[in-house]
């Protein structure tokens, strides 16, 4: 072994008295099979007993606990390390599993003074009982909510010089921070004021053109620590425009004109830096067209799509550059991490031959855009759909992403959380069912304000889907807040549709005893049935599937999806 060194003692001198074990390297990320990950533990003394620590492992999926390892019984080494490793690491004082043991991020990893039996898999993010925490990832966006649940500021790039696959995260102490370099288990750690400073990213890979033809494609690299050194930048292929990294601190970095099929490498050199990769070229040929959101909903994961309708913004976050778009079909969420929408829209406004590709994160489908697209229409009115918790629990999908109005008072348990903080859950009492309110946008306006108490409250917001399966309802903003069943704008107060799923008949009314108006359409526009002066119709007629049912009374409207069984 190893005698300890000067870094050593150095990284001991920074640390709190009462914190006697630090997470000093992490290794998530190899070359295929990742059969080599390793977590390293540095101690405060030789040999320490590691009895009373818990290891956590947190997937940034979910932001939950996927592992807990229990350290009672162990000790560091006469150094002071201790590993926790795949079952082909070498000499690890506890192995994982053959392979993919360490999730590669956004994902974190935490030491606990705490019981193994309180952190069942599933485990909520926490800071309670936090001894030491690492967010990290491989050039992933950041994970808010486990950096603000383990009380972390940074999330580090294991990928940060290019090299994920060879290189691990390292601490330092004379930087007090991470830096990506060789693996060192047992070892001291690299030192990070010499590293390279500079970290360099994809940021988006998208096609000029979807054509038949050939087409070419962008590249747009993103770099942050620059200023620090002389850089030369080079790409065998297409034109280089953009940031300077030797004199900007952070920036763009474009290469243009790449033919579709040709795959291109680039690199970044300076006196500490050699940083390389490789990227591979998009597929740029047109995909499937659909009307509605809901054809898009029914389509194949992993191909590509247009959609031709127009569907409007419900909502707008800056994480993930995500935005929630509806028609009178259905909605879907877009994931936009890499910014490939450029222009800046708004709830309300209208989006028109929107093109990506179908995916599906924890359950929820989402669609990733493949190319820019403009308002083609501003200041639609958003009305949100008025449900009981009972629809939402029989039929959670049919209003995935859709923003809705829970028809009922409800009484949310703010006993063990009084305001709303990110990333929890709070349950929610109706008169039909009990349902679960999360707080998942970041930059909500009511993030930190008390959760409302009264027994008369009413609550509209956007349906999610997380750990394929779990449903939940977020708020927009204050404005989904309200204290009494009153109307919406342009809406049909108290509207509620009943029996829903159905099959012979349906009940349809409202506050005011006023004669509706009843249309139903199919999912793809077309109008199959239309009343006037009803508020009972038979839909015996109907095929089996989804249809849209459109009430107006007094001047309100009303849509809702109804399913015929």
């Amino acid at each position: 072994m190893k005698k300890i060194t000067l870094l050593v003692a150095m990284l001991f001198a920074t640390l709190s008295i009462a914190q006697t074990i630090k997470i000093v390297e992490i290794d998530a990320d190899q070359t295929s099979t990742d059969d080599m990950e390793f977590l390293e533990i540095l101690t405060e003394s030789s040999n320490q007993s590691l009895s009373g620590y818990i290891v956590v492992f947190y997937n940034g999926n979910s932001d939950q606990s996927y592992r807990t390892l229990d350290l009672a019984g162990f000790s560091s080494d006469s150094n002071g390390y201790f590993i926790i490793g795949s079952d082909l690491f070498p000499g690890a004082d506890i192995i994982m599993g053959p392979d993919n043991t360490i999730q590669n991020g956004a994902d974190a990893i935490a030491i606990y003074s705490a019981d193994a039996a309180n952190f069942p898999d599933g485990t909520s993010v926490t800071s309670s009982g936090l001894v030491d925490a690492v967010v990290y990832g491989t050039s992933d966006d950041d994970d808010l909510e486990l950096l603000a649940g383990l009380n972390q500021t940074m999330q580090w790039d294991e990928n940060q010089n290019g090299l994920k696959d060879v290189e691990s995260l390292q601490f330092d102490a004379s930087t007090n921070g991470f830096c990506a370099g060789t693996p060192t288990p047992r070892a001291a750690n690299i030192d990070c004021s010499s590293a390279c400073p500079i970290s360099l990213f994809v940021a988006s890979v998208t096609c000029d053109m979807v054509t038949s033809g050939v087409d070419t494609y962008t590249t747009t690299l993103g770099f942050t620590g620059g200023g620090t050194a002389t850089y030369t930048f080079s790409a065998s292929e297409g034109s280089v425009s953009g940031d300077d990294p030797s004199s900007s601190a952070a920036g763009e970095i474009t290469i243009t004109g790449v033919n579709e099929g040709v795959d291109f490498t680039y690199s970044l050199v300076s006196e500490n830096c050699d940083i390389s990769n490789t990227i591979n070229s998009p597929s740029c040929e047109p995909g499937s067209t659909v009307n509605t959101i809901a054809e898009l909903r029914a389509g194949t994961i992993g191909n590509d799509y247009t959609l031709n309708g127009e569907a409007v913004v419900t909502f707008v976050q800056s994480f993930r550059n995500q935005k929630f778009i509806e028609d009178g079909t259905a909605a879907i969420l877009i994931d936009d991490s890499n910014a490939i929408i450029t222009s800046a829209l708004a709830a309300g406004d209208g989006i028109t031959g929107l093109t990506g590709t179908l995916d599906e994160f924890g359950g929820m489908m989402q669609f990733r855009p493949t190319m820019s697209v403009s308002a083609s229409s501003t200041g639609n009115a958003i009305v949100a759909q008025s449900v009981l918790v009972s629809d939402l629990n029989a039929n959670p999908n049919n209003y995935e992403s859709e923003y809705v109005r829970i028809f009922e008072y409800a009484i949310i348990d703010a006993a063990t959380n009084p305001t709303w903080i990110v990333g929890l859950e709070y349950q929610m009492l109706t008169q039909s069912g009990d349902y679960i309110f999360r707080t998942s946008f970041y930059d909500a306006d009511y993030i930190g304000a008390e959760v409302p108490t009264s027994n008369t409250t009413v609550v509209s917001g956007i349906i999610t889907e997380r750990n394929d399966g779990s449903y939940y309802i977020t708020a927009r903003s204050l404005s989904d807040f309200a204290n009494d069943l009153g109307a919406n704008d342009n809406a049909i107060e108290g509207f509620v549709m009943t029996p829903n799923p159905a099959n012979t008949f349906i009940q349809v009314k409202g506050a005011s005893n006023s004669p509706m108006s009843i249309q139903i359409f199919d999912i793809l526009g077309k109008q199959v049935l239309a009343l006037e002066n009803a508020n009972r119709v038979n839909i015996q007629s109907l095929t089996s599937g989804m249809y849209i049912v459109k009430a107006v009374q007094n001047g309100g409207i009303a849509t809702t999806k109804l399913i015929v069984q």
